[in-house]
Formats: structure tokens, C-alpha cells, sequence
């Protein structure tokens, strides 16, 4: 378990830091960009400067990423996407290097993402797009395809933390209720009191196991993660998880991969599973030996499953 944690986080320190800039571009092609780490495009998104890089031309391949990420972790998986697709990777709302203000009167649920998503759909005019997103991304991406179907033309999800679907099972409803007063209770403690790192410490523990501590982060790492606090904090403070209509997830028509570790904590694995059973068009692909991490535990591995799809969607 701990080699496997190791992996995990020196896959995210070379996301982070593996390449400055990246120069890929295909000839002939109008949408084609080169990927400049240190000088990403912005666009504004109602009231806010989202920042995104993007790469190949092609069908639309939006990445999303999760909590405490941004843009950075998917610089190192956008290359070998973008022979084919039009990649575009961005931070959401509070993540860097978007505005940062610590504000409890500001929207942090999942909804002001999936609003912004489909701003930035529509800002960049795309008319279709392939969603690969994880985590909390992942659950942004869902509620914005139960919104605005019409927009996706698929869609690969990464453990969404989709509270009210842990709640159909009974060890989703447990493991859900553990993670709320083992982890992330006690890092809204943490924040009141200021202490942002053990804040830090506690929520990764709720995703990666408690033998995790953020000691074992190359500084790297743990500086990308604290660049993004934000939105950790906004989640802490508000525990705002909303529920989603399950009629409508039936009659999302929209082809959905569900990713899922086999070692990721029990309510990511059953809302997965809850996924899996209400989508139309969904398929699941269980890794072995994999936590929450997904993406960057086993990144060709994950991304010989996600390209398999796309290719047939």
C-alpha cells in the first residue's frame, strides 16, 4: 500500500513539474495550440477568469480535475491525447491560478462548477465534447451532462463523490458517514484554527487511507496541493454535497466509463457502483490494486481504457 501511494504522488510531482512547456503542434490546423505551462489562456466565465491550456485538433476532450488540483495534473497525459482530440485542461472556479479568496458567502458546491463548465462549453464554442474528469471534477462534469445534455458526446467519470447515491447502499451510507467525521469534520477544525496543512492531511487521508502523511509529499506535491485550498476549504466549511435526481440519471442518453480503484474507499466505490446501475449507456472498468488516484497511479494502464472508449464513441 505504501509503494502504491508512493507511485501515486511521484505521477502527480512529474504532472506538476515533468515539462515547462510543450510544443506538439500539428501542421495545418487552426485549433491547434502549443501548451505553455507557465502562460495558460484565460476567458471570462460569468464574473470569474478561468484559466485553461489546450492542445491538438480534433473532436473537443475537456479534462477536469479534482480537489486541491488544477490545470497542472493533466499536462503530462494531454500529449498523447492530442493526435486525435482538440485537448483542453482547465483549473475550476477557486483553483489555481484562478482568483483565490477565502469567502464563505461564495458558492462552493458542485453546482457553480457545473454552471461554469457549461459557460466555458459555450465561451470557447464548442458545440460537442468528450468529458474525461476525476473526483469532484467528475461529479462537476455529470451534473453539467444532466443539465445540458446536448452538449456531451461522452463522457469518462473518476470516482465522483456523488453523496446521495452512498446513501442506497448500506456500506456506502457507512463508509460516506466515516468520512465525514473521521476526515472532514476534523479538517473544518483544522481551518478554523488555521491550521491549513493538517486540514490538508486529513482529507487526503479520507480519500488515500489514514497511513497517509503529508511528510511522505515531495515538496513539490504538497506546494501544488496547498496552491488549492480553496475549494477544500469552501467544501469543509459548507459540507455541501447536493443530491442529484436519480430519474434523471436514467435518462442521461449519454455513453459514460465509470473508472473505480478497487482499493478507493468504500463510498466511492459504491456510488460508482449506484452509477452504474442507473446510467443507460454507462460501462465500469475496476483496477486492480488502484486507490482514488486513478489517472496518476497508473496513467497508461488508465489510459488504454479511456482511449478504447472514446475510439468507439
Amino acid at each position: 500500500m505504501k509503494t502504491l501511494k508512493l507511485i501515486a504522488l511521484l505521477l502527480l510531482l512529474e504532472s506538476f513539474i515533468g515539462c515547462k512547456t510543450q510544443n506538439t503542434a500539428v501542421q495545418d490546423s487552426p485549433q491547434t495550440e502549443t501548451v505553455v505551462v507557465d502562460q495558460p489562456k484565460s476567458v471570462d466565465i460569468r464574473g470569474e477568469k478561468i484559466h485553461y491550456i489546450e492542445q491538438g485538433s480534433g473532436e473537443p476532450l475537456i479534462f477536469i480535475h479534482g480537489t486541491i488540483s488544477d490545470y497542472r495534473v493533466w499536462i503530462s497525459r494531454m500529449e498523447s491525447y492530442s493526435n486525435e482530440y482538440h485537448v483542453i485542461a482547465y483549473s475550476r472556479r477557486y483553483a489555481y491560478p484562478n482568483n483565490q479568496i477565502f469567502d464563505e458567502s461564495q458558492d462552493y458546491s458542485v453546482r457553480v462548477h457545473a454552471d461554469d463548465l457549461y459557460a466555458l462549453i459555450k465561451k470557447l464554442d464548442l458545440k460537442k465534447v468528450n468529458i474525461v474528469a476525476h473526483s469532484y471534477g467528475a461529479f462537476t462534469a455529470l451534473l453539467m451532462a444532466l443539465d445540458h445534455p446536448e452538449v456531451v458526446n461522452s463522457m469518462v467519470l473518476g470516482e465522483p463523490p456523488v453523496a446521495s447515491l452512498a446513501q442506497n447502499t448500506e456500506k456506502g451510507r457507512a463508509s460516506w458517514s466515516a468520512f465525514l467525521e473521521d476526515y472532514l469534520r476534523p479538517a473544518k477544525q483544522d481551518f478554523i484554527l488555521e491550521h491549513n496543512e493538517a486540514a490538508l492531511e486529513h482529507f487526503v487521508q479520507g480519500v488515500l487511507g489514514d497511513n497517509f502523511k503529508l511528510s511522505q509529499v515531495p515538496p513539490e506535491v504538497k506546494r501544488g496541493w496547498m496552491d488549492n485550498l480553496n475549494e477544500l476549504w469552501g467544501v469543509a466549511m459548507n459540507e455541501d454535497f447536493i443530491q442529484l435526481d436519480e430519474d434523471a440519471i436514467k435518462y442521461l442518453n449519454v455513453p459514460v466509463l465509470l473508472l473505480v480503484g478497487d482499493i478507493s474507499p468504500s463510498y466511492l466505490i459504491e456510488i460508482s457502483n449506484e452509477l452504474d446501475r442507473l446510467l443507460p449507456k454507462s460501462e465500469i472498468v475496476r483496477f486492480d490494486n488502484m486507490n482514488h488516484g486513478l489517472y496518476f497511479e497508473q496513467p497508461e494502464t488508465v489510459d488504454r481504457a479511456v482511449m478504447e472508449f472514446l475510439d468507439r464513441n
